[in-house]
């Protein structure tokens, strides 16, 4: 049976980016920078799936950053199979994407019921939400950067119960970021 994977990165108070979508708390002003490291780590992850699950605004943003990309993730992120789960996007101008109007309480267990590579969820907050309400995700890797924002669009925030989850092991970087890896 495959797994879900949510790989995200979020601010020290839990905000995956800051007020108006601001996200250049990613990469420090100054200082130690283990952008390089850590994004090796995210083509390994890449590497190991089968398959990218988006929602409809990680799905947009990423159909317009990642096409013509020959880094390494580029060249995972064009050419693994993606579906994105959307009301509002009919298709989605990306290779390999495909728009499904499906509820992800149906369709993402009967994915993970599929022979094959785990599955991985990159970013959309509000997807990475919907995924943690439903208890879809079997494996959370968070990249927490040391920011405190104080406002903006929470990651996990407002799931409808508590969820206990078991630490799998963490990673610290000397610009601060740690990633830590649970599985719930």
């Amino acid at each position: 049976m495959r797994r879900l994977i949510l790989a995200m990165a979020m601010s020290l108070d839990g905000f995956a980016a800051g007020p108006g979508g601001v996200m250049d708390w990613h990469a420090p002003p100054d200082g130690p920078d283990s952008g390089d490291r850590r994004q090796r780590g995210y083509v390994e992850l890449a590497a190991q799936c089968g398959l990218i699950v988006l929602g409809a605004g990680g799905g947009r943003e990423m159909a317009t950053a990642w096409p013509g990309s020959e880094s390494p993730m580029g060249v995972l992120m064009n050419t693994l199979p993606k579906l994105v789960f959307s009301s509002t996007v009919d298709e989605l101008e990306w290779s390999n994407a495909t728009v499904t109007r499906g509820a992800i309480e149906d369709e993402i267990p009967a994915l993970k019921r599929e022979a094959g590579k785990d599955i991985v969820c990159f970013g959309g907050a509000s997807f990475a939400r919907a995924l943690a309400a439903a208890r879809l995700v079997d494996e959370y890797r968070l990249t927490v950067h040391p920011v405190v924002l104080g406002d903006g669009l929470p990651l996990l925030h407002g799931v409808p119960e508590p969820q206990r989850l078991g630490l799998v092991g963490t990673t610290a970087y000397p610009d601060g970021v740690v990633i830590h890896e649970y599985e719930a």
